[in-house]
C-alpha cells in the first residue's frame, strides 16, 4: 500500500458515544482543537486533508494511507481522546483510522486503528516498517458502518499504552516511548479500490 505523509505535521450514534462513555481523564489539559480551522501546527490543507463542518477531514487516495503528526507540542505521559466519524467506508475491512502517539517522525511512530467493521488494532511504525503490536480484533461497544460515531482513547504512561473505544478498554501493551518527549497526530487509510473518508472532531490531550 502506497502512503502520503505530512510531517510535523446520525443522532443515534451521538447518543451511543455521549450516553455515559468517559472522555479523557486526566487532571489538566495540555492541548484541545475543535477544528474551527485547521491550525498551523497540522500543516498545510490538502484536497484529502482539511477542515470541513468544524470536523478535520481526512480522505486517503485509494490504496494509500496517511498520517500527519501536530507539532504544537512535545508530551511526556498523555490521556488523549478524539471523536471520529466514519463518513465513507469504500470497505469496512480495508478501511481505517484512529490517532497516532509516540511519534518521533515519519519512520518511528505508534497508532491506534479502528476499522468501519468494528474491528481495531495497533501497529507501530519502526525504520519505516510496519510492525503489528495488537491484532485486529472486534472492540466492544464500537458503532459500525457508514455516519458511525466512535471516541477512541489512548493513555500512555512511562512504557505503558491502554487503548479504549467509546469508554470500553480494547487493551495495553508495553512499548517503546521516545527518549525526548512524544508529538500526537492522526491517522487514516483507504482501501485498493475507492476512498475511505472519516472526519475528527475533539481532539484533546490531558495530563495524566
Amino acid at each position: 500500500m502506497k502512503y502520503a505523509s505530512m510531517i510535523v505535521a446520525g443522532l443515534a450514534w451521538i447518543g451511543a458515544v455521549s450516553a455515559g462513555h468517559a472522555a479523557c481523564q486526566g487532571s489538566s489539559i495540555l492541548y484541545q482543537d475543535g477544528f474551527e480551522r485547521l491550525q498551523p501546527t497540522w500543516g498545510t490543507e490538502t484536497d484529502f486533508f482539511r477542515v470541513v463542518d468544524s470536523q478535520l477531514e481526512v480522505r486517503p487516495p485509494s490504496d494509500t494511507y496517511y498520517w500527519s503528526a501536530n507539532s504544537a507540542n512535545l508530551y511526556d505521559d498523555i490521556d488523549m481522546c478524539v471523536t471520529m466519524t466514519t463518513l465513507s467506508e469504500a470497505d469496512p475491512l480495508e478501511s481505517k483510522a484512529g490517532l497516532v502517539f509516540w511519534y518521533t517522525d515519519v519512520n518511528n511512530f505508534y497508532v491506534f486503528e479502528l476499522a468501519p467493521n468494528g474491528k481495531a488494532s495497533v501497529w507501530r511504525r519502526q525504520r519505516g516498517k510496519w510492525l503489528p503490536q495488537v491484532e485486529w480484533r472486534d472492540a466492544e461497544g464500537a458503532n459500525q458502518g457508514d455516519g458511525a460515531i466512535n471516541e477512541l482513547r489512548v493513555a500512555t504512561l512511562g512504557s505503558e499504552a491502554m487503548f479504549y473505544v467509546n469508554g470500553e478498554k480494547f487493551e495495553e501493551l508495553a512499548g517503546t516511548p521516545p527518549d525526548n518527549g512524544q508529538q500526537i497526530g492522526i491517522f487514516a487509510a483507504s482501501p485498493p479500490e475507492g476512498v475511505a473518508a472519516f472526519g475528527f472532531d475533539n481532539l484533546t490531550v490531558t495530563k495524566p
